[in-house]
């Protein structure tokens, strides 16, 4: 039967979660007042719904005193900008935004200062910090590596798409809920090809095959359509031989290139920009989408599709599976600043309770149970409020699995071969293979095939471990 949470399910679920109580605030410390006229520079990615957080900065100065230069790069470029200024090891940039999978990249290179030893200091970290009131998934799915916490969460989210309930509505289609278990593979693709109407220069479907996106475009695929027995088998099996070959795997590519008849013309390089222009023109009846991205990419004020769209998951796969999808961004301190304090004061500061809260009723990221529960952000975010039980117990950290190749595996190999197969320069199968060859070839760079190797754990097999309790990480 397909995966749903019912009511029941989600309730049983939410009476788990920590009930959140008031945020206390509290004056600066002396340690704190000690830091004041210290600047900080951060690099961090380019997306708008951060800015609800960063565009707070003028109240932190004016309350710590601590100047925070912020400079921006574009999604696709900051990987590679980051890493880049990491290894020139210059402490030019004291903060970096970090993907989670990207984490383990960054912290098995000692790119990234542990920070537990800042959580539990009292000094620096205020009662509005508030350990235990970050969702447990989501604060050790975004920060933990390892067994290191290396940064904490702003941001966290799953994939799905977006789709006009009023072309679905006008057309006879029933939209779904986005957990209802009704939104399966035939069923999304059943909408696209009706909702497809050419003449009138729509797209029945919009999506991203430029190389850089496939990580996040396929991956949600591959597990939603894996067997019982499969389950875990994504990409590697226990033993890390590469499973991306899989009979599993390539039913689910080709599910993905049949869409290519519903889709704009000369789509292959498009990125997530073209998907959210794309939609936005009333150019394509759906498209897919990061969570957090709704509220400014689709629902803010004055938009002519505002209030026009059912947000769904990813598709339910032919054996019933739903995705997991986890996405998340933390703020980490580089081991090369030369003023981690002043950094960890803005990081328990922009991550805390008050600015979360503030940042969360405009449309950015949710990671703590508080605004999971506040009411106003529920009615203002409300596409993003049945998203708490997923986080809570479903959502995997390790969808995209958290090995250090990862990063590689995903622009270079995964990006590569996909893109290939959307523009039929290889068939689907040769993909896979190619795709499987050079994820081995990577590994085996990487020693995982040694005698004795010493291998990360797969902890995406048992889940449990990113449920501890946030104030137990040491």
């Amino acid at each position: 039967m397909p995966v749903k949470f019912t009511r029941r399910q989600a309730t049983m679920l939410l009476s788990s979660a920590v009930i959140a109580a008031p945020y206390i605030a509290r004056a600066k410390s002396a340690a704190q007042a000690k830091l004041e006229g210290a600047t900080v520079n951060m690099l961090a990615v380019q997306f708008a719904h951060h800015n609800h957080l960063w565009d707070q900065i003028p109240e932190f100065t004016k309350e710590y005193g601590i100047k925070v230069n912020i400079e921006f790069a574009p999604f696709d470029q900051t990987r590679e900008k980051t890493l880049l200024e990491m290894s020139k090891k210059t402490g030019r940039f004291d903060l970096f935004t970090t993907d989670v999978m990207w984490l383990a990249e960054y912290a098995s290179a000692g790119y990234l200062e542990p920070v537990a030893k800042y959580v539990k200091n009292k000094d620096l970290t205020t009662e509005d910090f508030d350990v235990n009131d970050f969702v447990p998934r989501i604060y050790s799915g975004t920060g933990v590596y390892n067994d290191t916490l290396y940064n904490i969460p702003f941001d966290a989210g799953s994939v799905g798409v977006e789709f006009r309930k009023d072309w679905m509505q006008a057309k006879g289609i029933a939209v779904p809920e986005r957990f209802d278990g009704k939104w399966t593979h035939t069923a999304m693709y059943d909408a696209i090809k009706a909702l497809h109407d050419p003449d009138k220069g729509v797209a029945g479907y919009v999506t991203q095959p430029q190389k850089w996106f496939w990580g996040w475009t396929l991956t949600p695929l591959l597990y939603a359509w894996q067997r019982p027995e499969t389950i875990g088998n994504e990409f590697v099996d226990r033993d890390w031989n590469v499973t991306i070959a899989s009979p599993e795997n390539l039913a689910a590519l080709k599910w993905y290139l049949s869409l290519r008849e519903f889709t704009p013309r000369n789509d292959g390089n498009f990125g997530y920009g073209e998907v959210v222009s794309t939609y936005q023109q009333s150019k394509a009846a759906g498209g897919i989408h990061y969570t957090s991205f709704i509220a400014d990419a689709f629902e803010a004020d004055g938009m002519p599709i505002k209030g026009r769209s059912a947000y769904l998951h990813h598709p339910i796969g032919p054996y019933g599976r739903l995705d997991p999808f986890f996405g998340s961004w933390g703020l980490s301190i580089s081991t090369d600043s030369r003023q981690k304090e002043a950094a960890w004061t803005f990081i328990q500061w922009a991550t805390g309770r008050k600015a979360m809260e503030q940042s969360g009723l405009k449309g950015g990221g949710l990671v703590r149970h508080s605004q999971y529960q506040n009411k106003d952000i529920q009615a203002a975010m409300k596409w993003n409020a049945d998203l708490y039980p997923l986080m809570l117990k479903f959502a995997d950290p390790d969808e995209r699995i958290r090995i250090p190749e990862w990063g590689e595996f995903s622009n270079e190999i995964l990006g590569l071969y996909g893109n290939k197969a959307w523009l039929n320069e290889m068939t689907p199968e040769q993909a896979l293979e190619a795709m499987e060859k050079s994820f081995t070839k990577l590994l085996k760079k990487g020693g995982y095939y040694a005698k004795g190797a010493k291998n990360p754990k797969q902890n995406w097999r048992d889940l449990s471990y990113y449920d501890r309790a946030p104030a137990d990480w040491t």
